[in-house]
């Protein structure tokens, strides 16, 4: 992935975040915690797809391994989300998750022309 779409993600993440400190804290906080792990997830992600790329024949079982690693980094912020309500609120969990996928779309749109 293009460091530019993590960077939109990332400034869309603390624009929202300041914006719902006002509201709650704990959306913000929720924000910033799913849009951090968020990143990773998809870091891991296209980095996973890199190699798949390279070799021929693919190396399934790693694939797969990575699959159930990204799951569940994204499982234990939900659950570290729900445990602690007074800390973070699942709305602002739901979505920082999100954002990335906004900052894909932005980026496509913004391309289109090129």
């Amino acid at each position: 992935m293009k460091l530019r779409i993590y960077v939109i993600t990332a400034a869309i993440a603390m624009i929202l975040s300041g914006v719902m400190l006002a509201v709650d804290y704990r959306i913000s906080l929720g924000i910033l915690l799913s849009a951090g792990f968020s990143l990773v997830n998809m870091w891991m992600l296209s980095e996973s797809m890199k190699a798949l790329m390279k070799q021929e024949g693919g190396n399934y079982s790693a694939m797969i391994a990575g699959n159930i690693i990204r799951f569940a980094i994204l499982l234990a912020v939900v659950y570290i989300g729900v445990k602690n309500p007074q800390l973070f609120n699942i709305y602002g969990l739901a979505a920082g998750f999100i954002l990335f996928l906004f900052a894909l779309v932005y980026d496509a749109l913004t391309r289109k022309g090129r």
